[in-house]
């Protein structure tokens, strides 16, 4: 064992003791210390409690070069392991982002490829609010022809955090050209396959008149799966709700659904969404929607990075023109705004089988809120008009709409008083207006201006084509006809 240990260069004794060398053997220089830094001045190891403070110790008899430079040394690791770290999460970022778009891309049935859709939608403006139709349908694979479901108008604007959400009775009574007088849900179903959705955004136009701009459809399907994959979403349910028609789950193990605040699951998610099971039928179930994607609003809010699984998920059983780009703008907006940015409405209206017959005056009104980014409900004050048509150019015929004897008769002086032409005076089919209306149709506007401008309280609406009127505009006396302060308004116009 000695000769071998010899033949290592290590003494005989196993250590090397001092300063000795070892013959035949290349030894590492030592570092240089300041003069200070002697081992005797360290302490025995009894003394060092243990190898930090030991390493406290000896820093402290380092020169100042040392340090300094032991410091640059520190900075530029931290440095490069920042980012090699920012880079590889970049990298990573950035191919999950590939994959999700192109993925998510590749499920999305183009709603653009539906014949005729692409001429009827309107071309948003840049950095301005903009409108989806959106359509929940009960379609399932291999059906070409369906009625929708729930048809929602709304409005989004990604600059003031805002949207407007105006729902539409589905069995309110339209006129679909070359088809006659339907349901406005048979829209699509009389459409098809090809024009269904083309159709129901002509039918939504010309009720409304309001302008969309991109389409949206999904079925019951992809409703629960998107709500699957937000991990479910929180509601206060204000009733019980027991209705197996509503639900769509296996065994209709969802049919049922207590009140009060609970996580619903995509499948009592969509039987609270659907359930009509009420006296007010329709209404109720608008609320309802209206309630939910508040409260959806909301979670988004609160667990903003689940936006993307969520559009991930419902993607294949989505028919949309959106790109997934857009389909993320809308969630992030939703986001943002939470509950209290959301506006909701229904238009109201009255059954009498089979169709809805809807308040035009209200409407009118709802309309009004919704082009004006106004909260629904919230009145805005009457504006000063100042028409460049004269009033001898516009003819308006007066109908009776309250049942009132002898108030067309009042309306009709008033207006020939400020120097308008009179069509026709007589009655109404109905009497039950509450407002006093001033109708047009197509580009008229300015006329029917002119002419609420004359009459008090009046609200201006777009006929559509459903009034049937021969003169320019159409005045229908409502039960809110004060003669005294018409006469008022129009000396007031007049001078």
């Amino acid at each position: 064992m000695g000769k071998h240990s010899k033949k290592r260069g290590i003494p005989l004794g196993g250590s090397s003791g001092g300063d000795r060398e070892v013959p035949g053997k290349r030894t590492r220089p030592r570092p240089v210390r300041s003069p200070k830094a002697s081992r005797s001045d360290l302490g025995s190891p009894a003394e060092a409690p243990n190898a930090d403070a030991r390493r406290a110790a000896l820093d402290k008899q380092l020169s100042p070069q040392v340090k300094k430079a032991r410091r640059r040394r520190v900075i530029m690791r931290s440095l490069i392991a920042a980012t090699a770290f920012v880079l590889v999460l970049g990298a990573a970022a950035a191919a999950w982002g590939y994959y999700f778009l192109t993925s998510t891309d590749r499920q999305i049935t183009k709603a653009s490829g539906v014949p005729g859709l692409a001429k009827v939608l309107r071309k948003e403006e840049p950095q301005k609010p903009f409108t989806i139709l959106l359509l929940g349908a009960d379609y399932r694979p291999g059906e070409t022809s369906f009625r929708s479901d729930s048809i929602i108008l709304a409005k989004v604007d990604p600059e003031k955090k805002k949207v407007w959400m105006l729902s539409i009775p589905r069995d309110t009574k339209v006129d679909i050209p070359g088809y006659g007088t339907h349901k406005i849900n048979a829209a699509h179903a009389l459409g098809g396959k090809d024009h269904g959705p083309e159709m129901t955004v002509k039918a939504v136009e010309r009720l409304t008149g309001i302008p969309i701009n991109h389409y949206a459809e999904i079925n019951f399907r992809g409703f629960q799966k998107a709500v699957d994959a937000l991990g479910g979403v929180w509601v206060d349910v204000d009733v019980e709700i027991d209705d197996w028609k509503a639900d769509k789950s296996p065994g209709h193990r969802a049919k049922h659904i207590d009140p009060g605040y609970q996580k619903l699951d995509g499948e009592h998610a969509l039987t609270f969404c659907r359930s009509r099971n009420f006296p007010d039928a329709d209404f109720t179930r608008m609320r309802h929607q209206q309630m939910f994607f508040k409260a959806l609003a909301d979670q988004m809010k609160n667990s903003p990075m689940r936006a993307p699984s969520a559009v991930n998920a419902v993607a294949k059983y989505l028919k949309t023109d959106l790109t997934v780009m857009q389909m993320l703008r809308v969630a992030m907006a939703m986001k943002d705004t939470g509950k209290s940015g959301i506006y909701t409405a229904t238009i109201p209206g009255e059954w009498e089988s089979p169709f809805i017959y809807l308040d035009e005056a209200k409407m009118a009104q709802l309309i009004d809120a919704f082009n004006d980014g106004r909260p629904f409900g919230k009145k805005e004050k009457k504006k000063e008009v100042a028409s460049t048509i004269p009033p001898g150019d516009i003819s308006v015929s007066v109908r009776n709409g309250c049942g009132v004897a002898g108030a067309a008769g009042e309306a009709a002086d008033v207006l020939k008083a400020g120097g308008y032409e009179l069509a026709e005076v007589g009655n109404a089919k109905k009497s039950d207006y509450d407002v006093t209306l001033v109708v047009y149709d197509g580009d008229d506007r300015a006329a029917a201006e002119s002419v609420a401008a004359a009459l008090p309280a009046a609200q201006i609406i777009d006929g559509q084509g459903q009034y049937g009127f021969s003169s320019r505009v159409l005045v229908v006396v409502g039960k809110d006809w004060k003669k005294s302060a018409a006469g008022a308004t129009t000396t007031q116009v007049r001078q």
